[in-house]
């Protein structure tokens, strides 16, 4: 699912339009790099020398077909259910992916599917039908707009992650840190980039900093970080404690284990790093990425649409293995110059295994020769896109209202969150109910911003149709990936 709205009419960091009514623009060259290509070729072909800042997602990026968020997931679930030491024992023979079934231990699989039903098959429902068939299907895709904002993937993204972040919660720091690390290394022969490669660049690029941004959770992307020698990384956070981290501030029985937590997330301490949040986070720390004579690149696999909104910030974009590659059309104050999408190689596949990825076709066009492939698209485009924003403008005090009620909740919740960690065992079931009143009406406040947005998650959507009509107008994007549950952002493209 793209994420139009965000990617070329939310709030832009250099402005809103030409201020001659013209909202969008070609993009100055776009290239896509045909047969796949290990990563150091790529950054020959689109990184140039004078880069100062790369930006790399983690999830499908670093590793082809590769959630880890999600693999965590299920990894917490195999720790609780075979428990540690005979998973430590396993583990040099393990092979990757998601499911571990043991038979020479019948009773502790069946407990570890249990626990694994139990925690991710109510969210793996309800991201089966809003994620993976939505995404198949027109109709039910127009539905997800008009359920749940011009952003649906944000929302639709956030169930799985919730249900993460609860099973981060029940674990000690240092086992979730362990559980993390072993499943990055288990996953090894599916990276796309490791430590060398980046060390290279580095030398290619004097002054660089490389930096990894993911929807995931801090355990997995702060493992990652360490294991690729990246600079920095940005991740969703909740509050963290002495030995571990809290809950999120979410009651949902989708993907939350029974009873009640022992430490719940202030609202103020959690960020679900996806969508627009990622780059919000990014500029924060470094501003330096506002400046349009500092060279940024941003390498994501976009595999939902998700990351379409970093268009709005780097100079250059790249998608990597991507089902939803960027479209040739951004804001007409976007940074981004550059459009690159390439299919990269994985370590086996550079030390023999053949591609599991079928040769793109090879093009590069300037924006002239984009205007003459495309057509009439990029006029329908930049109509739909001048509606959009004649809707927010009209619906702009009834949003900005709505949104006003909204926030008028979340000191009453950062106080109810508050007073139920500090409460004794008795004070804490009223506490519990207190908040998961306020949770009711923010949900409701939040549900008459999407009916107030519906006429613009209907021009979102169309608006998403036609950017992914230019796109595929220019080459095939590549085979779909497994299918499985995207538990990072953002969602957003997590990607």
């Amino acid at each position: 699912m793209g994420t139009a709205r965000s990617a070329l009419f939310g709030e832009s960091r250099r402005g809103a339009h030409s201020g001659a009514g013209v909202h969008t623009r070609l993009v100055e060259r776009f290239r896509v790099h045909g047969a796949p290509i290990d990563f150091r070729e790529l950054c020959l072909r689109a990184v140039p020398t004078s880069t100062r800042l790369l930006v790399l997602d983690l999830d499908r990026t670093v590793h082809l077909d590769r959630n880890m968020g999600e693999l965590l997931g299920w990894e917490i679930a195999a720790h609780l259910g075979y428990g540690p030491e005979y998973l430590a024992d396993l583990e040099p023979t393990r092979a990757p992916g998601r499911m571990f079934l043991a038979p020479s231990r019948p009773l502790s699989s069946l407990r570890y599917l249990a626990r694994a039903v139990a925690l991710w098959g109510p969210p793996g429902l309800f991201y089966l039908v809003w994620g993976k068939l939505a995404w198949g299907a027109s109709s039910l895709r127009r539905s997800t707009f008009r359920r749940f904002g011009p952003e649906p993937v944000r929302a639709v993204q956030r169930v799985p992650q919730h249900a993460l972040l609860h099973q981060l919660a029940a674990l000690p720091r240092a086992t979730v840190r362990e559980l993390a690390t072993r499943v990055l290394r288990r996953h090894a022969a599916d990276q796309t980039l490791d430590r060398a490669d980046l060390d290279w660049l580095r030398a290619r690029c004097p002054g660089l900093r490389v930096v990894l941004s993911s929807a995931s959770p801090r355990p997995i992307v702060e493992a990652a970080a360490a294991e690729l020698g990246a600079d920095d990384f940005l991740s969703t956070e909740v509050e963290e404690l002495e030995d571990g981290s809290s809950a999120p501030c979410d009651l949902s029985r989708l993907g939350r284990p029974l009873g009640a937590p022992g430490h719940i997330s202030r609202p103020s301490r959690q960020r679900i790093n996806a969508g627009p949040a990622k780059l919000e986070a990014l500029c924060a720390r470094y501003p330096d990425l506002l400046d349009p004579e500092v060279e940024s690149v941003g390498m994501t696999d976009t595999g939902y649409g998700e990351d379409h909104s970093w268009t709005e910030l780097f100079r250059t974009v790249i998608d990597v293995n991507s089902t939803a590659p960027f479209p040739p059309v951004v804001s007409y104050a976007s940074p981004t110059r550059a459009v690159h999408s390439a299919l990269l190689l994985t370590r086996a596949e550079r030390d023999g295994a053949p591609p599991r990825l079928p040769t793109a076709e090879a093009r590069e066009l300037s924006a002239r020769e984009l205007g003459e492939v495309l057509g009439g698209l990029p006029a329908e485009i930049e109509a739909l896109a001048g509606q959009l924003a004649a809707a927010e403008a009209e619906h702009a005090d009834a949003r900005d209202a709505a949104r006003a009620a909204l926030l008028a909740v979340e000191p009453e919740l950062e106080a109810t969150v508050e007073r139920y960690n500090d409460a004794s065992p008795r004070a804490r079931p009223a506490e519990l109910a207190e908040l998961g009143r306020l949770l009711a009406q923010r949900d409701r406040l939040g549900a008459r911003i999407v009916e107030i947005e519906r006429p613009l998650s209907d021009l979102a959507f169309a608006l998403t149709v036609a950017l992914e009509a230019a796109r595929a107008s220019l080459t095939r994007p590549p085979a779909a990936p497994t299918p499985s549950m995207p538990l990072a952002v953002a969602v957003p493209h997590q990607g």
